[in-house]
């Protein structure tokens, strides 16, 4: 079977006898699937939650435990959604239970912790569990940055403004800057939208002092300028100027943090003084030797270069002249297909080659 490892194909075949009323037939497909690709995770899930809509429990929980132990050292995903399938079919308390052994695991990561706390917060309706959830896991998971917005997130939807912000100071002051880029734009737009004017602007500052630590354009990030402003006062999809002058702005954004490269690039290339090593070099100093060589880079000899003009170029040539055409036009023609000829013939006369080559034609016909 030229089609026997692609799991689409297993999948239509599959759900084909199930629509058409063959679920057994659709269970045995399925079977065969999944020995056929025993690393299509995708396979196992649409497998189990075949079983899983007929009403066969035990067959789809034992597919789910198959995928954590085949994936032991990388399971964050199926431990989610065998919690998922617990509560589903046994209740708040498995699914509880099983969290509770899982977030004891070396290999469990954040995802398990914010899925967890979310499903207690959507579908128990209970935000103390919730809480209690990200709080474990917050020491934890301090320095993952997905964790500490998801965190965000959820102390938003229960209006606690305060503990956003502790959380946001907490976080900032252990992750390192490089990391720390979308926390800061986070809270930016956090004191944005329910902050005030003071302490929107400072944010915005402390952000930019913080991040310009990381960043060879240091100086030009620091500076105000009306691309800020823009940034502060959208809001999803609106904005306060229009498409062409938000692009302009961002123009202007890109070529200020581009010539403060540049800029620090010459000072640091003619610090070495006026004197130059090279002729060829312009602008390096006497300390050039000290800046790092790339051997790949192949540089071209520029005292032998010459002002590119066309008639300096070999071969023949084609000259416009009253006679028609010259021995280097004639020569060019014999070696043209006849297809070639019957197209060039076909376009439209207009003075130049064109018109010689049409000129040529026609007479060669004669």
């Amino acid at each position: 079977m030229y089609l026997y490892h692609h799991p689409d194909v297993w999948y239509d075949y599959a759900t084909w006898h199930a629509k058409n009323g063959s679920t057994d037939s659709a269970i045995k497909i399925f079977q065969r699937a999944v020995k056929a690709l025993p690393g299509s995770e995708v396979l196992k899930y649409a497998f189990a939650e075949l079983e899983e809509s007929v009403g066969a429990i035990q067959p789809a929980k034992t597919i789910y435990e198959s995928l954590i132990a085949e994936n032991a050292s990388m399971s964050s995903l199926a431990h989610i959604q065998f919690i998922r399938f617990l509560r589903r079919t046994e209740g708040i308390e498995a699914a509880r239970k099983y969290f509770l052994e899982v977030r004891k695991l070396p290999s469990c990561t954040y995802h398990v912790y914010v899925a967890y706390a979310t499903m207690s917060f959507c579908l128990d309706k209970d935000a103390k569990v919730a809480q209690n959830v990200f709080e474990v896991g917050l020491k934890r998971f301090m320095q993952e940055p997905g964790y500490v917005l998801e965190y965000a997130d959820f102390l938003c939807r229960l209006n606690d403004d305060r503990n956003v912000r502790a959380l946001f100071e907490r976080a900032l002051s252990l992750l390192p800057p490089e990391e720390s880029v979308e926390v800061w734009k986070r809270f930016a737009q956090f004191e944005q939208i329910y902050g005030d004017l003071s302490s929107m602007l400072k944010v915005e500052q402390r952000r930019k002092e913080a991040l310009s630590r990381t960043s060879e354009d240091a100086v030009s990030s620091l500076e105000n300028t009306l691309y800020d402003v823009v940034s502060r006062y959208n809001y999803m999809d609106l904005w306060p100027c229009s498409s062409k002058e938000l692009d302009y702005l961002s123009r202007q954004e890109w070529l200020a943090k581009n010539m403060s490269k540049k800029a620090d690039r010459s000072v640091m290339l003619t610090s070495g003084g006026g004197s130059t090593s090279d002729k060829g070099t312009v602008g390096v100093g006497a300390n050039a030797k000290l800046l790092p060589q790339s051997t790949k880079v192949v540089r071209p000899e520029t005292s032998r270069m010459v002002i590119y003009d066309p008639r300096q170029m070999k071969g023949p040539v084609i000259s416009a002249t009253s006679s028609g055409y010259t021995k280097e036009v004639d020569e060019i023609f014999k070696m043209l297909s006849p297809p070639l000829m019957s197209f060039i013939t076909n376009l439209p006369a207009i003075e130049g080659t064109t018109y010689l080559l049409y000129e040529y034609s026609v007479s060669s016909d004669a």
